[in-house]
């Protein structure tokens, strides 16, 4: 389905309901990442990627619970990122985006609670996929920027960290115990040890500490020295 198109995404849905009559679970995964500097995004990019990111999301549920609701009850579990609970310097509209998907989550799980209906959202770390294949940088992203340099620094950054990542499979033996549940938990982390403990430090860590932490964990050479 192209989770930007309402139609699609209801249509896809009512293919599911009519060759399987129910709908028990529904995992979405679908997104982009994008970088880019905060000032040198525009708003058409920006706007483009939360269409993908946030409101394919919100279409996905808008689609999926009323069927749930109807049939008595149902799972629904998002996938956010790390990225959702720490903010990422470059990464910051991908990671606005995974913030609201959290808040989403939080905020909807009760009001469908009593009607059997169960949300939650898995924030997977870094995972080797194709996700940075697939990554849009805002046009304005050159050697001509004041954040050139930094925007360079940290996009390597990533593209290594993802290479170095979990197998996908980390990520899907997560979603399948999470299904398995009766009752999901409103966040759950799937990712490496150092990963987890990063969101930790951050609930932990004055915030002025955990930034310290975080321009040491993103120097120059952190990635090679991973």
């Amino acid at each position: 389905m192209d989770v930007t198109d309402e139609a699609s995404v209801a249509g896809c849905l009512d293919t599911i309901i009519t060759d399987a009559g129910r709908l028990d679970a529904v995992v979405h995964s679908a997104g982009q990442s994008f970088v880019g500097a905060v000032e040198e995004a525009t708003i058409e990019e920006t706007t483009k990627h939360f269409d993908l990111n946030v409101f394919g999301t919100v279409r996905i549920l808008r689609a999926a619970l009323p069927i749930m609701r109807k049939q008595g009850g149902g799972k629904i579990i998002i996938i956010g990122s790390i990225g959702g609970l720490i903010g990422l310097p470059f990464h910051t509209y991908y990671s606005a985006g995974k913030f609201a998907l959290d808040g989403l989550v939080e905020g909807v799980r009760p009001e469908v609670s009593p009607f059997g209906i169960d949300v939650s959202i898995v924030h997977p770390g870094d995972i080797n996929t194709e996700i940075g294949q697939h990554r849009v940088a805002t046009a304005n992203s050159d050697t001509s920027s004041p954040y050139h340099e930094a925007y360079t620094r940290f996009v390597a950054h990533y593209a290594q960290a993802e290479h170095d990542g979990s197998s996908p499979e980390l990520v899907a033996r997560h979603i399948e115990a999470a299904l398995a549940k009766r009752k999901m938990p409103v966040r759950s982390l799937a990712g490496k040890t150092l990963e987890k403990l990063g969101v930790v430090a951050k609930r932990l860590m004055l915030s002025k500490h955990f930034e310290v932490l975080m321009s040491v964990a993103y120097s120059p050479g952190s990635a090679k020295k991973k």
